[in-house]
């Protein structure tokens, strides 16, 4: 079996390129042991494509706290905090976690330092359980009852 995250952080088409050559000779092609890094330790690159985003319009675009209501997710207020994660981290992790989180879990004070660490706040209830936060060190565990989020069958 080969492991396809590595060539592929050569680019799109040369890690294609190798992947089937991987493919092709069962792993012994280009053989040897490729360097493997934990997600959480890739460096973190903010870049302005959030910038090119659409404002939400409410008709076909929504904003984060809309888009987790339109889901019908009925988790409690009151359940106990199911997501692991430092809570005093660098502004660009802090940054990273907020963009990418559908559901506006994580949030920066606006009083927050524009460098160095800050306290991000976490709004767990609002959790989908999308997964994202386990990309750059953070954990997700079961839910009080085991059951994730409870959708609404209309």
């Amino acid at each position: 079996m080969c492991n396809m995250k590595q060539p592929f952080g050569k680019g799109f088409f040369v890690g294609g390129a190798i992947t089937n050559a991987m493919v092709v000779s069962k792993g012994r092609f280009p053989g040897g042991r490729w360097s493997n890094h934990r997600d959480a330790e890739a460096p973190v690159h903010i870049g302005d494509k959030k910038d090119g985003y659409p404002k939400p319009d409410g008709k076909y675009t929504f904003d984060k706290l809309s888009s987790v209501y339109i889901t019908g997710n009925a988790t409690r207020d009151d359940a106990p905090n199911h997501i692991r994660v430092r809570e005093n981290v660098p502004r660009e992790v802090a940054e990273a976690w907020a963009w990418m989180c559908p559901a506006g879990v994580y949030e920066i004070p606006e009083d927050a330092p524009e460098e160095g660490n800050v306290d991000v706040i976490v709004n767990y209830t609002n959790c989908v359980q999308c997964g994202a936060i386990t990309a750059k060190g953070g954990r997700l565990t079961t839910p009080e009852g085991g059951d994730g989020p409870l959708y609404q069958v209309t």
